[in-house]
C-alpha cells in the first residue's frame, strides 16, 4: 500500500507544549504570539509563549523516531507503561510505505553502455541519477564509489526518488564533499558510509535561493566516521532544508565543525543517532531554524556543546531573512548524554533560542556545566535567549566536575526560563548536597540527592529499576511523549529518558 506524503501543515511538529505542576501551568509571562510560523518563508514572530513555547501547528513534541526505526525509534506495534507506542510517535517519514515504480541498478560490474537493469547495471551513480525520474529507486551495489552530486534531484509527494546502498557501500569524499544536493525535493538517501571527505560529509542546501528551500528529504542509516581537513567542516551540513528526517545513523570525527549543522531549517526530526567522540558541537540549529525535534539520540564523550539550540549566523544566511531569533522551538527530548562538556561545553546550550526546551533526558557525568544560556547574535532585531525549559531530566554527576549547573551569558533573559521536576544525584556527595543552580528562577518539584536506581550505570544501561524514585515524578506534558526506546511515557511519567 502506498502512503500519501505528509503535508507541510501536518509535519509541523511544534504544537503547544503544556506542562503542569499540581494542575497549574508552568512558565513565565506570555511573550506574545508563540514560537512563530513554521512556514518556509514566513517570519517567526517575536513572541514565544512562556515556558511552553508555542509554535505553528502540528503535534508530537517528543515523539519517537520517524518511520518506526531502531534505537530511539518507535516500538512498532508495541505497548509500554504509557500505552501504545503509536500514540506518542512523531509523524512518520514521508517515504514510509511508498512503493517504487522503477528500480535502477549500479554495480562495479557495470559498463558505460549499461542500461540500469540488474543484468546490465550502470557503472556510476551519476549515470543512474541522471536517468532517475519520480518513482525511481536506485540500488547501489557493494564497493567504494567517488563523491556523488545529486544536483536538484526532484521526486514528488507520492513518487520520491531514493538512493539506497544495496550492501556495504562507501562514498569516498576525498577532495571535497561526499554527497551534495541543491534544491532537491522528495528524496531519500539511505544506508551509505561516507568517508574521507575533505570538506563536509554531506551538504544539502537550497542553492542559495532562500525562498525556495529543499524539502521532504530523508537521510537514514548513514555512517560518517570522519569529515573535514582542519576547518569548520561538518559531517552533515543542512542549509535551507524543510520537512526532513535524519534517522538511525552513526556520526563521529567531524573535525572542528558539527555532526549535524542546520542553517535556516524547518520542521525536522533527528532521531536514533549515536554521536561518539565528536570534537566540535554535535547538533546545531541556527540561522532562523524552527520546529526541530531532537529525540532518542545518544551523545557520548562530547567535549563541546552536544546540542546547540541556536548559535551564531551571519545576517545574510538567515532563512527567512527577517527571522528575529537564531532558532525557535528546538525540542531536545528523551536523549542520553554521556560525559559531555569537558571543553567548556554542556549537554544543552540555548544560544539566542526562543521557546526551546530540553525534557526527559538522561545526563550522565557531565563536566563544567549542564546547561548554557547564551546570546551570540546581538543585532537589534533579535530577541534574547528566552522562554526556555529544562524539566523532567535525570542528572547523575560528580560535583567536583561541575562549576555551576547553568552558565548564563549576557544579553539573555534567564528570568524567563523554567527549571523543574529534574532529578539530581551527585555520586561524590552526601545527603545534604544541593545542585549549584544560579542565575535562573528557583527549581520547583525537583528531586535532589536521590539515587535514581539505574539498571546498570557502569555498563551503560540507564533504564530505571521498578523502585526508582524517578518513576511517576515527572511534570505533566501534553502532547504525550515517547521515551528513548519508543515506549510512551506513563501518566504520571518518569523523569529521564526512559519510562520505568
Amino acid at each position: 500500500m502506498k502512503t500519501t506524503a505528509v503535508t507541510r501543515a501536518k509535519l509541523a511538529l511544534g504544537a503547544m507544549l503544556t506542562l503542569a505542576a499540581c494542575g497549574a501551568p508552568v512558565g513565565g509571562s506570555d511573550g506574545g504570539n508563540g514560537g512563530g510560523s513554521a512556514s518556509a518563508g514566513g517570519s517567526a514572530s517575536a513572541g514565544g509563549s512562556a515556558g511552553g513555547g508555542s509554535t505553528a501547528g502540528g503535534s508530537a513534541a517528543g515523539g519517537s523516531t520517524a518511520g518506526g526505526s531502531t534505537a530511539g525509534g518507535s516500538a512498532a506495534g508495541g505497548s509500554a507503561a504509557g500505552g501504545s507506542a503509536s500514540a506518542c510517535a512523531a509523524p512518520p517519514a514521508f517515504d514510509v510505505g511508498v512503493t517504487y515504480a522503477t528500480t535502477l541498478y549500479v554495480a562495479t560490474t557495470g559498463t558505460p553502455s549499461g542500461t540500469g537493469t540488474m543484468a546490465n547495471p550502470f557503472d556510476t551513480i551519476a549515470r543512474a541519477v541522471a536517468a532517475a525520474t519520480p518513482g525511481t529507486r536506485i540500488l547501489v551495489g557493494p564497493g567504494t564509489w567517488p563523491s556523488v552530486a545529486l544536483g536538484s534531484l526532484t521526486g514528488t509527494a507520492t513518487q520520491p526518488i531514493a538512493l539506497v546502498a544495496n550492501g556495504a557501500v562507501t562514498i569516498n569524499g576525498a577532495g571535497g564533499v561526499g554527497v551534495s544536493m541543491s534544491d532537491g525535493q522528495y528524496v531519500v538517501i539511505e544506508g551509505f558510509t561516507i568517508a574521507n571527505s575533505s570538506v563536509h560529509g554531506m551538504n544539502l542546501d537550497d542553492g542559495s535561493s532562500l525562498n525556495t528551500p529543499s524539502h521532504h528529504v530523508v537521510l537514514r542509516r548513514l555512517t560518517i566516521p570522519s569529515a573535514g581537513s582542519g576547518g569548520n567542516n561538518d559531517c552533515i551540513k543542512l542549509s535551507g532544508l524543510d520537512d526532513f528526517w535524519v534517522l538511525d545513523s552513526n556520526v563521529a570525527g567531524c573535525n572542528q565543525g558539527e555532526a549535524i549543522d542546520m542553517v535556516g531549517c524547518h520542521r525536522g526530526v533527528i532521531s536514533g543517532y549515536t554521536f561518539p567522540d565528536v570534537v566540535g558541537r554535535v547538533v546545531q540549529s541556527k540561522g532562523g531554524s524552527d520546529d526541530v525535534l531532537i529525540h532518542g539520540n545518544r551523545f557520548e564523550r562530547i567535549p563541546g556543546r552536544s546540542v546547540n539550540a541556536g548559535g551564531s549566523t551571519g545576517l545574510a544566511f538567515f532563512r527567512p531573512q527577517n527571522a528575529t531569533a537564531e532558532a525557535r522551538n528546538i525540542r531536545v527530548i528523551s536523549n542520553i548524554f554521556l560525559r559531555s562538556g569537558t571543553n567548556s561545553g554542556a549537554a544543552v546550550a540555548f544560544v539566542g533560542c526562543d521557546a526551546c526546551f530540553a525534557a526527559h533526558n538522561t545526563i550522565i557525568e557531565p563536566n563544567r556545566w549542564v546547561v548554557r544560556i547564551l546570546q551570540e547574535t546581538t543585532d537589534a532585531r533579535f530577541v534574547p535567549s528566552r522562554n526556555g525549559l529544562f524539566v523532567n531530566n535525570l542528572i547523575v554527576l560528580n560535583a567536583a566536575d561541575i562549576s555551576t549547573i547553568v552558565n548564563v551569558g549576557g544579553n539573555t533573559s534567564p528570568n524567563t526560563f523554567t527549571f523543574g521536576n529534574n532529578l539530581w544525584f551527585a555520586l561524590d556527595q552526601g545527603a545534604g548536597w544541593t545542585p549549584p543552580i544560579v542565575g535562573v528562577p528557583a527549581e520547583m518539584g525537583s528531586l535532589v540527592q536521590r539515587d535514581p536506581l539505574l539498571v546498570n550505570r557502569a555498563q551503560g544501561d540507564y533504564r530505571l529499576m521498578p523502585t526508582s524514585p524517578a518513576g511517576g515524578a515527572a511534570r505533566a506534558m501534553t502532547p504525550r511523549l515517547s521515551d528513548f526506546s519508543g515506549a510512551c511515557y506513563a501518566t504520571p511519567a518518569s523523569i529521564g529518558a526512559f519510562e520505568r
